[in-house]
């Protein structure tokens, strides 16, 4: 930590409010929060002339960053010692919020190699492959805005349909990327100026990644810039927006956002993909207020839920929160293109090793023998011992494919000197894996469960023969098409339904810039998000006056594939998959929609028990729709008795149930039908846990073949109010003071010198809070006031924090110089006399009116003096 960081306080002057100011954490880490610098919202009908006359009136000294007309405001710096408070104060400032970085989010390791069949999706999984086969959409005439780090526009996957191999000029004839802008420049890190030119070049790499899942097409790229297998983006023929908001490292701030979708909208882009790292808070935040204004006007925002799926629940992110967006999970692909071998009846893929390189063609004689030992468990193959009395002589070994002992090139080394004619592995616990093996010997790997299942087939004949495929199948891959680990949970702070759907986001071939190799595998939620752009790419071409933004959310929710664990029996939550994973045939050629596209139940002691639903046939004859209820698996991270969520959550069968006013409805062709549905809580579960349980209403069409409609819902057993704020098992929050350049504890009975020092009130949210408070009382306990931050006074909401990061506990705090507003309407910071004082840090539990102290956890520093 920098002194020099954390000693940038503000000082402000007395004037009257009227906005609201959103004072977003006063975090420790500067670098979260731009310092001076605000994000200011009008009122409806109110001018940028108008509050440049009332900033100048009040002798603010700013300079404008960009005005915004949709959003109705602008970004400014202010170089006067005034704060955010002070700004709200003025006439027909609605809103000011801090500007705050944004970051790529982290893209999650992948040992998948861009060669290897797994890489390719190839969009079985979501129907896109019959879109694109049978329908023949391609989403030509829809233009997508990617505000990412810019795109390759050069790379031949972008080039337009019978051009020749790449994109020469920006933006030129030959090429998809037709509108764009760079906001930034390439030193821009989110703590400089930015420096903004035509030219949205990607020097990253994630924002051609993107671009390359909605509309790439690399089937017939030859030569230097060949990809390493054939692929296509969901809409190949897609006219794509680049809007580089990133330089060649760092952040992006939220002034530079949202111009960028302001830009984007003025562009006419029909859907912008945002695949940004946040936050987990409300939807309260620029980003999303202008995403919905924005849907309004025909504008469809596509978000990413965030890679955070191991911190547990209550994570996921906050750029897609807004009311009209749609935040995509991840799934992991379910298809590859394998070479096969035949076994019993069964067929099952393979993965060659490297060294030997080729498809494996033995002679049928080769039969399989499982290497047991004499207890009948299958071994690794690393000791020849292991080979003692079994003939292996012209056979195909199968051992177990742990890897943690020794490596492939040793395990074929052996199997080769006993006479095996080749060696297979089955991977635990799923998968296939990458091996090396040697040259001249056949040697896979296999999944876990084709290992399983060849095994039981020779121990029902063992003279089985294995016959090996001539050319690879599209097959399914072991532990694909669910959701990945890593996609975030829900819910958000108000216990609203997000994510809003899933897409496949888990290793993606994709294009990259071509000065870094011009295609690479990633995944993360930055992926899922642009595959679901690109899908609403291809609705939006194939219902050409049909229905736009938040009309094809639901649509797209309603038809979405419902998806269960790998290996499990229930339904994933509600809070991990949302509707589903994304099904684009069946929203192209359902007949049926049901509003609204999600229910939130809420908590226990809030719950909204009764529903009505609507379904609308808008087919061409009069059906007739059963309702039924599935319900998923709950969420519980509060098992362990601790106050801070688990990132290992406990999985339960805590199922609500559901009355329906009918069970079936018969609709006329054109009509709608409402049904009234009654929510009971589950009967399971244990309230004081608070498990987050979900279901899914459904209603199945008559028709054979009719795809069925269905809605997801959410709900928390148990008083939400009482889960815990504040991590008090670590010790939280703590009055610490700067020694150095260190952060320690301040030692009990401290006199502060706050001329020459400053407190910092450390504090660690495992949860959500409407309102965080770090206030003064008097020996007396009257209230004084609000400490005075960096980021202003020291109130307002919150969202819960990560766990560790880099083996380093999470931590926030508010930096305070000693002064205090007297009140939520006070701009001006004043100087408390010497004397003795509490601090109390407090914190609104969820879903309260906020009455204090009721409705808030309450700490208290007593004896604090200066």
């Amino acid at each position: 930590m920098k002194v020099a960081a954390i000693l940038s306080a503000l000082a402000a002057v007395t004037l009257v409010s009227a906005g609201t100011f959103h004072d977003l954490d006063g975090l420790v880490d500067a670098n979260n929060v731009v310092p001076n610098k605000y994000i200011i919202e009008y009122h409806d009908g109110y001018s940028h002339a108008d509050a440049r006359n009332a900033l100048n009136s009040r002798k603010i000294d700013y300079k404008v960053r960009n005005e915004y007309d949709v959003f109705n405001g602008a970004a400014i710096s202010v170089n006067s010692k005034h704060d955010g408070r002070a700004i709200a104060s003025l006439p027909g400032v609605k809103n000011v919020w801090p500007i705050t970085l944004h970051s790529i989010p982290k893209i999650q390791k992948s040992t998948v190699k861009a060669t290897d069949p797994e890489a390719v999706s190839l969009h079985h999984m979501t129907g896109v492959d019959i879109v694109h086969r049978k329908l023949k959409l391609t989403g030509k005439g829809v233009k997508v805005g990617i505000i990412d780090t810019g795109v390759d526009y050069k790379h031949p996957a972008f080039a337009a349909k019978g051009a020749a191999e790449g994109c020469f000029s920006r933006y030129g004839k030959d090429c998809r990327v037709k509108y764009g802008w760079d906001f930034v420049g390439d030193a821009y890190t989110g703590s400089n100026e930015p420096k903004p030119d035509s030219d949205p070049m990607d020097c990253q790499g994630h924002g051609s990644h993107v671009a390359g899942i909605v509309g790439g097409d690399a089937r017939n790229i030859t030569g230097a810039n060949a990809p390493p297998q054939p692929f296509v983006g969901v809409a190949p023929e897609v006219t794509l927006g680049a809007y580089r908001v990133f330089g060649c490292s760092g952040n992006s701030g939220t002034d530079v956002l949202l111009a960028a979708m302001e830009k984007a909208f003025n562009d006419g882009m029909n859907i912008i993909n945002m695949s940004l790292g946040g936050g987990s808070s409300y939807k309260g935040n620029p980003t999303a207020a202008l995403s919905d204004k924005l849907s309004k006007m025909g504008l469809t925002l596509i978000a990413s839920a965030g890679n955070d799926g191991s911190e547990g629940v209550w994570m996921v992110g906050n750029t897609g929160l807004g009311d009209d967006s749609t935040s995509v999970a991840s799934f992991t692909n379910a298809f590859g293109r394998f070479q096969t071998f035949n076994y019993a009846g069964g067929k099952y893929s393979y993965s060659p090793a490297a060294n030997y390189g080729k498809v494996i063609d033995l002679p049928a004689s080769a039969t399989l023998v499982p290497l047991f030992d004499k207890a009948g468990v299958l071994q690794d193959g690393c000791d020849a011992a292991a080979y003692t009395g079994i003939d292996v002589k012209g056979k195909v070994v199968l051992a177990l494919g742990d890897y943690t002992r020794c490596g492939s090139g040793a395990r074929a080394t052996i199997a080769k000197n006993t006479g095996a004619a080749g060696l297979l592995t089955a991977t635990t616990p799923v998968g296939m894996t990458n091996i090396g093996g040697i040259a001249g010997f056949p040697m896979a790997s296999i999944e876990n469960a084709a290992g399983e299942a060849v095994i039981a087939a020779y121990k029902k004949n063992a003279a089985e023969v294995i016959t090996w495929s001539k050319t690879p199948s599209d097959v399914t891959v072991e532990g694909g098409g669910t959701v990945s680990d890593f996609s975030s949970y829900g819910l958000d702070g108000d216990l609203r339904s997000k994510p809003d759907i899933g897409g496949p986001g888990g290793n993606i071939l994709s294009t990259y810039p071509l000065a870094n190799g011009g295609y690479a595998v990633l995944s993360g939620t930055s992926m899922s998000s642009p595959y679901v752009a690109g899908s609403q790419a291809l609705f939006y071409e194939g219902k050409k006056n049909g229905p736009r933004g938040l009309e094809t959310r639901k649509i797209f929710k309603n038809t979405a594939t419902l998806t269960k664990p790998w290996k499990g029996k229930n339904l994933v939550s509600a809070a991990k998959q949302g509707a589903g994973l994304i099904n684009v045939m069946n929203a192209l050629t359902t007949t049926a929609t049901m509003t609204p596209d999600h229910i939130d139940l809420l908590d226990t002691v809030n719950l909204r028990k009764t529903h009505k639903i609507t379904i609308k046939n808008f087919g061409k004859k009069t059906e007739t729709y059963t309702l039924s209820h599935t319900p998923a698996e709950a969420l519980n991270s509060y098992y362990d008795g601790k106050g801070y969520p688990n990132p290992a959550i406990k999985f339960e069968e805590d199922f609500a149930t559901v009355a329906f006013s009918q069970n079936k409805v018969k609709i006329p062709a054109g009509k709608s039908a409402t049904i009234t549905l009654n929510f009971a809580e589950p009967k399971d579960g244990d309230a004081k846990q608070f498990p987050i349980y979900s279901g899914y209403v459904i209603a199945t069409p008559s028709t054979e073949g009719s795809p069925a409609v269905h809605i997801p819902y959410t709900g928390l057993k148990g008083d939400v109010a009482q889960v815990p704020m504040m991590d008090v098992q670590r010790g939280y929050p703590k009055l610490s003071q700067i020694v150095g350049s260190n952060l320690v504890p301040a030692p009990a009975g401290k006199t502060w010198d706050f001329k020459k020092e400053v407190a910092v009130i450390l504090y660690r949210l495992g949860s959500h809070t409407p309102d965080l408070t770090a206030s003064v009382y008097d020996d007396k306990n009257v209230f004084k006031g609000y400490l005075s931050t960096t980021n202003g006074p020291a109130y307002g909401f919150a969202g819960r924090q990560k766990n560790i990061k880099d083996g380093q506990i999470i931590q926030a705090g508010y930096i305070w110089n000693g002064e205090v507003f007297a009140s939520r309407n006070a701009t001006a910071s004043a100087t408390l006399p010497s004397g003795t004082y509490s601090v109390v840090v407090a914190a609104q539990k969820k879903l309260t009116k906020g009455v204090y102290p009721a409705d808030y956890e309450v700490y208290t520093f007593s004896d604090v003096k200066w």
